[in-house]
C-alpha cells in the first residue's frame, strides 16, 4: 500500500482535462463505472508504485469528496484510503482525486467485517453534527420523508413492484400505516447524526492483515443514524452481492447498540429501536423496489437485467423480514388490547 504525501509528483499523471495522463502511467486498470459513465482506474507510474485515479463519478458532486478528507476524515481514525492529490476546486464534473491504492481487496459479505463497521459507524455518530462543522444536509438519495411521500403518491405502482417481486400489495398500506403511527421519531431533525451516506458492501473492505477501510465518502451528510445502519444491513447493490439474515440483521443492530453506549450515546429502550428500524428499512427497501422496476423497465442503464433481477430478490428478502417485523408488533399489541379487555 502507498500512503504518501507527493503532490508535486502525482499531478503530472493528471491532464489539464482531468483524465489520467498515459504519457507518465505506464499501466492502468478499470475498476468500476460510476453512475455518470467514468471509471475508477487503478494506476502505475511504474511497475513498483500504484495509486487509484477517481474521477468525479456522480452528477453534482463536484468538490464534496476532496471537503469531506479535508474537514472531516482528518479527524478520523486511519480507517479510509488517503487522499494524495486532487483537483483544484471549483472544476465540478472534470473533478478527480488521486488515492492510496489498497492493493486487490474483497467485497464479499462477512458478518464479522460488517461489526467491524459497526463499531466505527456508533463511534462518527455519538457527536453531535456542529461536531463535523458544514457538512451537508442531503446526500444522493431522497430522504425517508420524501421517500414515504412517493410511496404515498404512486401507491399503485408500489403496489405492482411488490407484485412483481412475488409480496403482497397490501405491503404498501401496513407499511403507510405504521410509519404515520410512529410520527416524526423516524426523521425527527434533533436525531441527526453524520452519516456515509453510502455505506453499502461495495464501499468498505477488509484486508487480509485484519484492516478496515471504508471508502468514497463523498455523499457524506446529516441524516438519522438509520440511514447508516440500514446501508450496511439491508441496502442491495447490483455489482455487490449478500445475503441478509434475520439473525444477522438483530447481532449488528444489537452490537450497534452496545458501541453507542460505550461511546456515551445509548438509547433508552432496544425493542423500539429494533422495531423502528425494522419500519425505517421497510419504508426504504419498499421504495427501492419502485426504484428497481423503474430501471427494469428502461433496461437497466448501468446495470445488467440480471444484476437488477437478483438486487431485487435481495430487497424482497429484506422487506418481507422487515415488514413481518412491523405486523407481529402490530398483532401482538391487537392480541394484548383484546386479553386486557376481556
Amino acid at each position: 500500500m502507498n500512503n504518501m504525501q507527493e503532490p508535486n509528483d502525482v499531478l503530472i499523471y493528471v491532464s489539464e482535462s482531468g483524465e489520467l495522463n498515459d504519457r507518465y502511467v505506464w499501466k492502468r486498470e478499470q475498476l468500476y463505472q460510476g453512475m455518470n459513465g467514468k471509471f475508477v482506474e487503478r494506476f502505475y507510474p511504474s511497475p513498483e508504485r500504484s495509486y487509484v485515479f477517481k474521477p468525479v463519478t456522480h452528477e453534482g458532486n463536484g468538490d464534496r469528496e476532496a471537503w469531506v478528507h479535508e474537514h472531516v476524515l482528518s479527524s478520523f481514525p486511519p480507517i479510509y484510503p488517503q487522499l494524495i492529490a486532487c483537483s483544484a476546486p471549483g472544476r465540478g464534473e472534470a473533478g478527480w482525486g488521486i488515492f492510496e491504492d489498497l492493493g486487490t481487496i474483497s467485497h464479499r459479505f462477512d458478518v464479522r467485517h460488517a461489526l467491524l463497521v459497526a463499531k466505527q459507524m456508533a463511534w462518527w455518530h455519538s457527536y453531535p453534527p456542529e461536531h463535523w462543522g458544514d457538512v451537508p444536509d442531503t446526500g444522493q438519495k431522497p430522504g425517508l420523508r420524501q421517500m414515504a411521500a412517493d410511496l404515498s403518491e404512486r401507491k399503485d405502482e408500489a403496489e405492482l413492484a411488490l407484485e412483481a417481486a412475488g409480496l403482497p400489495r397490501r405491503c404498501v398500506d401496513d407499511i403507510l400505516c405504521n410509519m404515520n403511527q410512529a410520527g416524526a421519531g423516524l426523521w425527527a431533525e434533533e436525531a441527526k447524526v453524520l452519516s456515509h451516506g453510502d455505506l453499502h458492501l461495495g464501499n468498505y473492505t477488509v484486508t487480509e492483515s485484519g484492516e478496515l477501510y471504508i471508502l468514497d465518502w463523498e455523499h457524506a451528510h446529516l441524516n438519522v443514524p438509520f440511514w447508516d445502519l440500514y446501508y450496511l444491513i439491508d441496502m442491495s447493490h447490483p455489482r455487490y452481492p449478500k445475503q441478509m439474515t434475520l439473525a444477522y440483521r438483530e447481532r449488528i443492530l444489537r452490537y450497534y447498540l452496545k458501541q453507542s453506549a460505550y461511546y456515551g450515546k445509548p438509547w433508552e429502550d432496544e425493542e423500539t429501536f429494533m422495531e423502528t428500524y425494522s419500519l425505517f428499512a421497510a419504508v426504504f427497501s419498499l421504495w427501492m423496489l419502485m426504484l428497481i422496476a423503474n430501471d427494469l423497465r428502461q433496461d437497466g442503464g448501468v446495470w445488467s437485467n440480471a444484476e437488477l433481477l437478483a438486487q431485487r430478490s435481495e430487497v424482497k428478502a429484506s422487506l418481507y423480514d422487515c415488514w413481518s417485523k412491523i405486523t407481529q408488533k402490530g398483532q401482538h399489541a391487537s392480541e394484548k388490547g383484546r386479553t386486557s379487555y376481556a
